[in-house]
Formats: C-alpha cells, structure tokens, sequence
C-alpha cells in the first residue's frame, strides 16, 4: 500500500525548496526526475521523523535565544507538556534558577570552541515538579540562514539519581553505625542522616519501652505542642498508627502499605477518604492538625521482632513516594542491626563486669582463706613445732653422756625440726605477709626480692621507694601479689640472669616496670586466655590489674627479654 502523500506545510524546508524548482520547470523529463527527488525527501523525512519522534533521549532544537524550535517526544515527555505547547517556549524557564549560569556558560563554551559538552542540571516540567537530567549540547547552523542553533539531548537521570543518593545514603548510615560510640550517639545521627536524604520537615525515632509505650528516642523538626500529643497518646498506645505499626497489625487500605510492614500517606483528605477505621484517626487528626500531609513509619526490626519505628512527616503533600519508603526500609535494617550490636555489647559488658565481680570476689575470698591458713600454721603447727623442739632439748640434756649415738640422733631431730619451723613460717609469711601489715609495702617488697634472690641466685636491682605512696590495703596486697607473681614467672619461665624493679611516679599515676634478660616470648601467641602455666600467670596478673584500676602492658620478644609495665592512677592526697 502505497505511503499517503506528505502536506506542504508537514515538509521541512529544504523539502519544500526541492518543490519549488519543480514547479519552475516545465518539461516532463525534468518533472519526472523532480517527482523522484520528492518522493525520496518524503521517504527520508519519514525515517528522519520517526527516528527523531520515537527516540528513546529527548531531542531539542532551540536558537541562540533559548526559544524552542523543535522537539521530539521524548522530549515532551519529559517536560510534561504537548510538543505545539512547547515550541516557541524559552528554553531556560525549563531549568533551575541554580543552574542558569551554569548552562549559559556551558552554550557560550559550545559556540565558540564547537564542543559538544555534557553536563547535568536540575529542571522543571510544566506541572512544577523537578527532575534531575544531563543534556549534551551542539551548535548548529543552517545554510539558509545566519542565525546560530543548538541541539540539546536530554536524558532524564532521575532514576540513576536516585539510585546513587539511595546508595550514599546506606554508606552514610554504615559509617554511623560504625562510629557511634553510645545507642543515643546512634540514634541522633541517624535522624540527622535520613533528614538530610529526605529534606522533609521532621524526622522521628521512636523505640518502644518497657511498658510498651514508643516515645521518641530521637527527633528533629518536631514542635514541642506535638510531641506533648504524641507523649500524651502513650497514655493509650492502642490509638496510636505507630503501635499498629510496631505489632505488625493492618491498615485497613492496602494500598498504604508495603509488604514490609511499612505505612505511608501523601495527602490528609486521601487519608480521610481511603480509611473508616477508628484507630487510625487519632494519629491522622494530630498530623494533620500540626500542618504535616505526607507521613511515613516505617519499621524498625531487631531479629525478628519490630522494636521501634522511624517516624517521617513533611507539610508538602506527595513527598513519600514507594521507592523513598523502601529507602528508609533499608535504613531501618541497619539500624536495627546497630542497634543490635550495642544491646550485644551491653550485655557482653555485664558480663564481664559480673565476672570481674566474681574473679574480685574470688581473690578476696582466696586471701582471707591464706590469712586464715597462715594464722592456723604459725599458731597451731608453728607453735606445736616449737613445744616438739622444746622437748627434744629436754630428752637431749638429760641423755647420759657416754650415749654420743642418742645425742646425735636427737641433736638431728632438732635440726630438722627447725628446718620445719621455718618452712612453715615462709608458707605463713607467703600466703600473709605480716611484714606488709606492720612495715608497709616497700619493705614487704624489698624482702620478697631478698628471699628470691638467696633462692635463686638471680640479682635484682631495685629503686621502689616510690611505692609507699601507695596506702590502700586492697592495692598494696594486689601489688604484692603481683610481684610475687612476677618474681615467679621470670623464675620458672625466662632463664634471666638478673632482674630491674623500678618505680616512677608523676602527679596523678604511678609507673611500676620489672624488666629481665631472659628468653623472652611472642606476646602475640601468648594469649592471657591460654591454659599453659605461663598464661594463667599473665591472666591473674592481668586481673589484679583491673581489681585496681591499673592498666598491664606486656612487651618481650624470643631472645629480648621480657618488659612488664603495669600505671596506676595515684588517688588525691
């Protein structure tokens, strides 16, 4: 079937000029070479008209003016309007009064070194909403006149847009969720960052308590007149949207909610139209009455179970569209997760205060059951040792003098017997230092470091004057403790040859170093939560730090000796 034939006034001008000759010319051979040169414009016009009309970017073609000349409807539909509407339009009323500069510097840019730029601005369609596009600009210029155009390719990137704020927005919640330092920290910059995303009016993050209410945790844009409202609802939480939404239970419209959970409204006389029931009115009436048409709750999970809710408003009506509220879907997971994560470390750290409790609990109760077998040693196996010994002088002195073998046998009798005596007065002294009672923690210490060195022949060099400063009992015992512990591991573990003990003090802490040549170890491998004799040293060296407040840090490398530092805070004199 053949084409039907083009109007005069639908053909583009050089069209209309290959007609014109044709009629100038009157012999029939001319007529007919001029009849097959229209027909081959009309069939090129068409595939120039439908590749122009139907093409996915819009396509604009405006004067040095900025009047529209042409368009396709690509074009058309990206701004809203009817194509005759739009032509003979200015341009530049299309696009964002901050972008204006920007595009003319761009058009004066493509005239004069003839580039094709590529940009992007923010435009406006005829209805007053706006859409982020990129244009890439060409200057053209016909043969038939002087005057100077530009085409414009338009590409809508709203999409792409999005899609890239959606994902800077969930690398910025990652980058708070992991910075926050406290759950309220969290909260309050959570609220910060979906404002921001959303640049509504009032943000809100409500967790729900113990009784069962949701107040805000965390709010920005909100008036204290409608905070006093919501805080007054608690009082009847069951007349509240946030609690249907917080248990999971139904809005009667459909088409307000997303399978996730969430509910979101666009426009308060929709709201009234779309709903007959009675709960949900409270929450509508007290939005509305604040001024806010659009609203969002969204909620917020940890597990399984919804916990709070994110809490969205704004006064402009239309502003929470589907794709924004599966945003803050997503944002209401991480913060779940965050949220989560700090309840996890709440618990992890009762723990281990209970268990530091305990572990303090049990080294008090493990030095008051020493004190209590030292007393029992010196005065009842101490004391009956000496009545023994008393004894054996009395049976030696009164052994006949001709009968040496019995005088030597008892004679050793007594030896051993005080041999006796005083392993027993070290075990006693050992597990309580009467010394530390009586003359004070440095010269408990200095004898301690006396013992060791005659037992193991291993010098130690000492400058500890410092630690008299030290009066509390609890921390004196710790400290000797721990230097007891010390002295022993370098004893069983370093092979040292010598040993420097050394205090350093200034106005608020005390530096206490025990530094040895020995063999040294791989502090890395060597964990304080290993069951290897060496370990189990390090972890009660370890905790009676923390029963005291003081901070223990190990330095040693294998053949570099062992370096122990163990700063404690010095209270107010």
């Amino acid at each position: 079937m053949a084409e039907p034939p083009i109007a005069d006034n639908s053909l583009p001008e050089s069209v209309r000029h290959v007609d014109n000759c044709h009629d100038a010319d009157r012999d029939p051979e001319n007529r007919e070479r001029f009849r097959m040169t229209r027909q081959t414009c009309e069939d090129l016009y068409r595939k120039y008209a439908s590749l122009f009309d139907f093409a996915p970017i819009g396509y604009i073609v405006v004067d040095r003016e900025d009047m529209i000349h042409e368009l396709n409807l690509s074009a058309a539909i990206s701004l809203n309007a009817p194509r005759a509407k739009l032509t003979g339009h200015c341009f530049t009323d299309f696009i964002h009064q901050d972008d204006l500069a920007g595009f003319d510097r761009k058009k004066k840019k493509c005239r004069k070194n003839l580039e094709t730029p590529k940009f992007e601005l923010k435009m406006k369609r005829t209805d007053g909403t706006f859409f982020d596009a990129q244009l890439q600009m060409q200057s053209i210029s016909s043969r038939r006149t002087d005057a100077s155009r530009y085409s414009i390719a338009l590409v809508d990137i709203s999409e792409h847009v999005q899609l890239s704020s959606s994902f800077t927005l969930l690398q910025d919640c990652l980058e708070v969720a992991i910075q926050a330092k406290s759950m309220q920290a969290l909260l309050d910059a959570f609220v910060q960052v979906i404002k921001s995303f959303l640049k509504c009016d009032a943000v809100g993050i409500r967790i729900r308590d113990d009784f069962g209410n949701i107040p805000f945790q965390s709010y920005d844009g909100f008036s204290q007149a409608f905070l006093l409202s919501e805080r007054q609802m608690n009082s009847n939480p069951d007349q509240c949207l946030c609690m249907d939404v917080v248990k999971g239970r139904s809005v009667p419209d459909g088409s307000f909610c997303t399978t996730r959970g969430s509910v979101y409204f666009n426009a308060a006389p929709s709201v009234s139209a779309a709903s007959t029931d009675k709960r949900t009115a409270p929450v509508k009436n007290r939005c509305n009455a604040s001024g806010y048409e659009s609203l969002a709750l969204v909620p917020i999970r940890i597990d399984t179970a919804i916990r709070g809710v994110i809490h969205v408003v704004d006064r402009r009506p239309n502003v929470f569209s589907l794709r924004v509220v599966e945003n803050l879907e997503n944002v209401a997971q991480r913060l779940g997760l965050a949220l989560q994560r700090f309840q996890l470390e709440q618990k992890l750290c009762e723990s281990v205060d209970t268990l530091n409790a305990l572990s303090s609990h049990l080294l008090s109760v493990q030095e008051d059951e020493q004190r209590r077998i030292a007393m029992e040693l010196h005065d009842g196996c101490g004391q009956d040792l000496n009545v023994l010994k008393l004894r054996l002088k009395f049976i030696r002195d009164r052994c006949p003098a001709d009968r040496g073998d019995l005088i030597g046998a008892v004679d050793d009798l007594m030896t051993d017997t005080g041999k006796i005596i005083n392993d027993i007065r070290m075990i006693a002294y050992n597990l309580n230092p009467a010394t530390l009672e009586a003359l004070g923690l440095t010269v408990a210490i200095r004898q301690t470091i006396t013992e060791f060195s005659a037992y193991t022949a291993i010098p130690v060099d000492t400058d500890i004057d410092l630690l008299d400063r030290i009066r509390d009992p609890k921390h004196q015992i710790c400290l000797f403790r721990i230097f007891q512990e010390a002295l022993l591991n370098v004893y069983k573990h370093a092979r040292a040859t010598r040993i420097w003990v050394t205090v350093r003090s200034d106005e608020k802490r005390l530096r206490i170093e025990l530094r040895d040549n020995g063999t040294g170890f791989d502090v890395s491998k060597q964990s304080t939560r290993t069951g290897d004799p060496k370990g189990m040293g390090l972890s009660t060296l370890a905790l009676r730090c923390r029963m005291i407040a003081a901070r223990l840090s190990i330095n040693s490398r294998p053949g570099k000796g062992t370096r122990l530092t163990i700063t404690l805070p010095l209270p107010d004199e």
